[in-house]
């Protein structure tokens, strides 16, 4: 019984708790001018191995540049505009990793790049390395640590109140939790503890106290289940 409620519990927490973001790439390219662009559709974008990899590690976002009038709407064709200058992205293609939250930049890849295999017979594997060897970089590259906060700027950054005073009822339901759980025939044994450690001497009716009924354990876990969901959410 008390396994069915743990893997009961683990379900409920994993079905509540939001999945763990991915990084965003944003691929810049031209639908109209872009020899490259063609290469990667041939020989990356249609493979079944970047698929699969793509759809369980990055969330992939596509940016046209097209060079003439007519492909994009003008505000569509404005605002790609303006992201790929306030990257400072010269060239196409050019894919640019972003933070799950896309605030940060962690890294670009650049198309041709022989150094990492990515000419004219690039694989799937050698495109999806190098994206990978991005996303473990620490910092961003071409001087753009600044857009990450330091260290001193997270660690002194307050905690909005709600975060604190929740747990106030996170510690009331595990003290309700635990109230509840304790057999109160043998609270005078626990507060005569030296009598018990010297003696173990105990009542015959502390001996023959009935245990805790069923409906009191099961109260007890769901407030602790509510107090857990309360203190990491």
């Amino acid at each position: 019984m008390r396994k069915g409620m743990i893997v009961w519990a683990l379900v409920a927490i994993r079905a509540i708790l939001p999945a763990a973001e991915k990084p965003q790439v944003l691929a810049f390219g031209s639908s109209d001018a872009c020899e490259w662009c063609n290469v990667l559709k041939q020989r990356v974008f249609a493979s079944a191995a970047w698929r699969e990899w793509a759809a369980g590690h990055i969330e992939f976002v596509y940016v046209d540049l097209p060079r003439g009038d007519g492909v994009l709407a003008p505000e569509e064709r404005e605002r790609n505009n303006a992201l790929a200058d306030r990257l400072g992205v010269k060239g196409i293609p050019t894919f640019v990793m972003m933070a799950p939250d896309g605030k940060m930049e962690l890294g670009r890849v650049k198309v041709p790049d022989s150094a990492r295999g990515l000419g004219r017979n690039m694989t799937p594997e050698a495109f999806i390395a190098a994206l990978e060897e991005v996303a473990q970089q620490r910092d961003p590259p071409g001087g753009r640590a600044a857009t990450r906060p330091s260290r001193r700027s997270r660690g002194s950054a307050t905690l909005p109140a709600w975060r604190v005073w929740r747990f106030i009822p996170v510690v009331a339901l595990l003290g309700i939790a635990a109230y509840l759980l304790v057999d109160k025939s043998k609270l005078p044994l626990a507060l005569r503890g030296l009598k018990k450690v010297l003696g173990n001497a105990a009542s015959d009716a502390a001996r023959g106290a009935p245990p805790v009924p069923a409906w009191k354990r099961w109260l007890a876990f769901v407030l602790i289940l509510v107090a857990f969901l309360l203190a990491v959410i």
